[in-house]
C-alpha cells in the first residue's frame, strides 16, 4: 500500500485515539492519556507527523468542546505543540524517567499556558488564578507521570512491532 496513504491512515487513527481517550475521561478533572499518546506518537511518528495529529485534536476538541474561542484554542495548540517540539529536541535521551519528568512538569506548564488566554479574556489576576488551578495543574501533572510509567513501554512495544513501524530500524527501543 502506498506509504502516503498509510500515514493519513495512521494520523486519522492516532488522532481518534486520542480525542476519544481524552474526551471520554472529562468526567475526571485534568485525568487524562494525552500527554501520553503525544509523548509515544512523537516517539513512533516524529515532529511533522505528531504535529498534525496535535491540530487535528486541538481543533475537535474545540469543536466539539464549543470553544471556538481564540483564548482556548491558540493556547491550546501551542501547549499540546510542545511535547512533539521538545520530545524531539531530546529525542537522543532514551531515559524513560526523562519521559516521566517532562509529564509531570508539563502538567503545570500546560495550565501556565492556559492561564494566558483566560486572563486576557476574562481580566481575571494571576496570583488567583494560578492558586486555584494549581490542584488541578497537579492532577494533570501526577497522570501525565502514572500514565508514562506504567503504559509507555508496553504500548511502545506493541506499536513498534506493527507492519506500519517494523522496517523503522531507528525505532527499536523506547
Amino acid at each position: 500500500m502506498n506509504n502516503k496513504i498509510m500515514d493519513i491512515v495512521i494520523i486519522a487513527m492516532f488522532s481518534s485515539i486520542v480525542f476519544v481517550l481524552e474526551q471520554a475521561l472529562t468526567i475526571l478533572p485534568n485525568i487524562q492519556l494525552t500527554v501520553l499518546l503525544f509523548i509515544l506518537y512523537t516517539k513512533l511518528l516524529g515532529f511533522k507527523k505528531t504535529l498534525v495529529i496535535v491540530i487535528i485534536h486541538t481543533l475537535l476538541d474545540n469543536l466539539y468542546m464549543g470553544t471556538i474561542n481564540p483564548y482556548v484554542a491558540l493556547p491550546m495548540l501551542v501547549a499540546w505543540s510542545l511535547i512533539p517540539l521538545v520530545i524531539t529536541i531530546f529525542k537522543k535521551v532514551k531515559s524513560k524517567y526523562f519521559l516521566i519528568g517532562f509529564a509531570f512538569v508539563f502538567g503545570f506548564v500546560y495550565g501556565w499556558i492556559m492561564m494566558v488566554g483566560a486572563v486576557l479574556q476574562f481580566e481575571i489576576n494571576v496570583y488567583a488564578y494560578l492558586v486555584s488551578d494549581l490542584p488541578f495543574e497537579a492532577l494533570m501533572a501526577l497522570s501525565g507521570a502514572f500514565s508514562v510509567l506504567i503504559l509507555y513501554d508496553p504500548l511502545y512495544k506493541f506499536l513498534i512491532k506493527q507492519p506500519y513501524f517494523e522496517n523503522d530500524a531507528e525505532k527499536t527501543t523506547p
